[in-house]
């Protein structure tokens, strides 16, 4: 049976920011970019450590350097997802979202955010959530699937509004129709 209306009710966890990020950069262009140019740094400063190696001229500063540039890489995507759900608890820690028709509605302790389907007509599916991104790939909203008793409902709601973001396709052959309703 189709529905035109799903409700949910959650508060946004650490985990969830971590499973929606890791979904982004396996995913999207976007996500992609930002994973690579967190190596990016340390890479080089690897290249160049083992080129003063062969020199016989490195030290424990260029250990040091390239150990803080990897742990760097390494922890950034804890950070953001720590970070983005610090915001998310300041902003008010209880959710309720409703996705319909004409998109997706979020309230919180701080107001209700609308956004219609022409702003995020792209999405990916975790094995915990839904993650609703905008044309660019930038994760805009998560939605959890234990914040609804019915998540194959709500699969078929963001699927005829929404297009899944399909790896390696670029973002404008995937967005979906114009509009950004079916």
């Amino acid at each position: 049976m189709e529905q035109d209306r799903v409700e949910l009710a959650y508060a946004p966890t650490a985990e969830d920011f971590r499973e929606a990020l890791a979904a982004q950069a396996r995913h999207t262009v976007l996500g992609r970019l930002v994973r690579v140019a967190a190596w990016v740094p340390a890479g080089i400063c690897a290249l160049g450590s083992a080129l003063k190696a062969a020199d016989g001229q490195a030290g424990a500063t260029d250990a040091v350097l390239l150990a803080a540039l990897v742990a760097l890489a390494v922890l950034l995507p804890r950070y953001q997802a720590f970070s983005a759900q610090r915001r998310a608890a300041r902003r008010g820690g209880e959710y309720r979202a409703v996705v319909d028709g004409s998109g997706v509605s979020v309230t919180g302790a701080r107001g209700t955010r609308v956004l219609p389907w022409a702003r995020v007509p792209r999405f990916l599916e975790t094995e915990r959530l839904f993650v609703v991104l905008n044309r660019s790939g930038n994760c805009f909203l998560v939605l959890p699937k234990r914040g609804t008793p019915s998540p194959d409902a709500l699969r078929e709601l963001i699927a005829r509004h929404a297009a899944p973001v399909v790896p390696g396709v670029p973002a404008a052959r995937a967005a979906g129709p114009a509009g950004g309703s079916k």
